[in-house]
């Protein structure tokens, strides 16, 4: 006798969540390469999830222990902007924009972010701070066309310090693309920060080894499969790494049969079936360096947190097209 195929439908909670080319992105992502886009778990829920589960890595301090040598970058006198692509609890951020007010150099500051709920975090814990100044926070998608309402040409010539802190850029599905995207829409003078998790090569965790069954993985990253009603009882959580990408990964492997349905569309799995729930960019260094390179920038600054596997990165656009 087979196994009772399970059928379900997005429910009331999904739809709220995300609208329909949101919803339609996720079955196409579902479909085309077995992933839901761990991008839009931070919508609704997740972002309290996020929040929640968030834990302090040390990565966090960085860009304040480093914000004399960050604002040297720029030209002397020259008023900068914060650009903040992913926010999230503007922690990494803070310092430094205490650093540039006592400066007299914060020209202002920018966030964008692909869920509400996270803008609403980031905006009070920027006024909690600095209540006496103005902040923009833009909800979008800066991956894409939405970038450009953060990073435009300003009256005041601002120099523009654009952030993808805490390992935003290695969370996407092609962290090159997004590096072209952002160079393409900086000026020459703009400096990029990013505060990465890397690759020593030592104190390595197991799963690296061996994909490791049951975990671990955050609560939020189940959440999307929560969402289109895949009961947890269906599946096993598989945590590990790919050397082809240099990718950690979570995903979930299928114990039983489970049908999607996306209205008039579906997806269908069965067991030993997987879908990538969240992906990380595990490089070393030097490579680190050559995709930098590699995407049009030249690196600044490389500074190692008390824990070599952090480390924050300074780049400003080169004169190589990196197309």
């Amino acid at each position: 006798m087979g196994v009772e195929q399970h059928v379900v439908s997005p429910g009331e909670d999904f739809h709220r969540t995300y609208p329909a080319a949101q919803s339609n992105a996720i079955a196409d992502a579902i479909e085309e390469r077995g992933e839901f886009p761990y991008e839009l778990t931070y919508l609704g829920d997740g972002g309290e999830l996020w929040r929640a589960g968030e834990a302090q890595s040390g990565m966090e301090t960085l860009p304040e222990r480093y914000a004399g040598q960050l604002l040297a970058l720029a030209p002397p006198s020259s008023p900068v902007r914060i650009v903040d692509l992913g926010p999230g609890t503007t922690r990494p951020v803070r310092g430094v924009i205490r650093h540039f007010l006592d400066a007299s150099r914060l020209a202002g500051y920018r966030g964008i972010d692909i869920s509400g709920e996270i803008l609403e975090m980031a905006g009070e814990a920027l006024r909690a701070d600095f209540p006496s100044q103005r902040f923009v926070l833009c909800q979008g998608d800066f991956a894409g066309p939405d970038l450009a309402r953060v990073l435009t040409d300003e009256p005041d010539e601002a120099v523009r310090l654009v952030v993808l802190a805490g390992g935003t850029a290695y969370n996407v599905p092609d962290p090159d693309r997004l590096l072209r995207h952002v160079r393409a829409a900086m000026n020459d003078q703009d400096v990029l920060l990013l505060t990465l998790r890397v690759d020593t090569g030592v104190d390595r965790p197991p799963f690296m080894d061996k994909v490791s069954v049951g975990g671990p993985y955050k609560p939020q990253q189940l959440m999307g499969l929560d969402l289109l009603g895949i009961d947890r009882s269906w599946y096993v959580t598989e945590t590990g790494f790919g050397p082809v990408r240099s990718e950690v990964f979570v995903r979930v492997r299928f114990a039983e049969p489970v049908t999607v349905a996306f209205g008039a569309r579906t997806a269908s799995f069965e067991p030993g079936d997987r879908v990538l729930i969240w992906r990380y960019l595990y490089h070393d260094g030097a490579a680190v360096r050559d995709q930098l390179t590699r995407c049009g920038f030249r690196v600044r600054l490389f500074e190692h947190g008390d824990d070599r596997q952090m480390i924050l990165v300074a780049a400003t656009p080169s004169q190589d097209d990196p197309s």
